[in-house]
């Protein structure tokens, strides 16, 4: 199907970090796995082309995901606050902040702890392809990320063996709080964000940085920033700032998680 999204750029979106399971193709498209489904993105302009999904399936789940009904250009006008901004905003200037599923965010950015994107992104597709539900799309098979109480039900040299190292206890016990109910998506989604930041950080292996990427790419709490190597680079250099969590917050306010996207974009890729 096609659809009218303004302000998206699938290269900026699907490659600035926030997600792990879009690849670019030859023609670049990107095909990616979520809600149990494999679609391939394309855009020209403001005409995006999505295949393998009905409407229903867009208005029910990927007008969400993708973020599809903000107006990004209020976004922009609220963090570009000087010559910095400006510039990232200007390099990123497709990103949208897609809603991904929470408990796959939670596992996903565990396994992200001191990695590369492209590690990152094979341990998850080896997780996918070991343990989620097989789907086919354009004649490949794809895989659906697996359900808590699959994980669950691992042990934790299962876990390890998909090169996750040291996280792999960290990944177990937060699978089963979620199996168990002990973290539960929908509450944490009701509470403001710092009581949503307490409650995750309770969870075992869950830090600063791991804990707001949560929040922000899966429930939508927008005013974290969360501050990763190169955030605090970025923060440091174009801010003069060694604080880059609490400058960032008290700078963007409630645009806080569009803010450090455009830049770690920016940061990350302006080479």
């Amino acid at each position: 199907m096609i659809v009218t999204i303004k302000d998206f750029v699938p290269e900026h979106t699907f490659d600035c970090g926030q997600c792990f399971r879009w690849e670019k193709q030859a023609d670049g498209s990107y095909i990616g796995i979520a809600n149990s489904q494999a679609v391939r993105i394309s855009a020209q302009g403001e005409k995006v082309t999505i295949d393998g999904i009905t409407e229903e399936d867009y208005s029910l789940f990927w007008k969400r995901y993708l973020d599809a009904e903000r107006d990004y250009s209020t976004v922009k006008n609220a963090v570009n606050i000087n010559e910095t901004m400006d510039r990232a905003v200007k390099f990123g200037n497709g990103i949208r902040i897609l809603r991904q599923d929470f408990f796959e965010a939670l596992i996903s950015f565990i396994i992200s702890q001191r990695s590369s994107i492209p590690k990152i992104k094979n341990c998850v597709d080896k997780l996918c392809r070991l343990y989620g539900e097989e789907i086919v799309f354009d004649g490949n098979t794809y895989y659906a990320f697996p359900t808590p109480e699959k994980i669950a039900s691992l042990t934790e040299d299962e876990i390890r063996a998909l090169g996750v190292g040291y996280r792999a206890p960290y990944i177990l016990k937060a699978a089963k709080a979620v199996a168990n109910g002990e973290i539960d998506e929908s509450v944490l989604d009701k509470l403001d964000t710092p009581s949503a930041r307490e409650k995750l950080l309770s969870l075992y292996g869950v830090g600063d940085k791991v804990c707001d990427c949560v929040l922000l790419f899966s429930l939508g709490k927008y005013d974290l920033f969360p501050a990763d190597v190169w955030i605090k680079r970025v923060m440091e250099e174009e801010f003069d700032s060694k604080d880059a969590k609490a400058l960032g917050e008290s700078q963007f306010g409630s645009y806080s998680g569009f803010a450090q996207q455009y830049l770690f974009y920016w940061r990350k890729y302006n080479v």
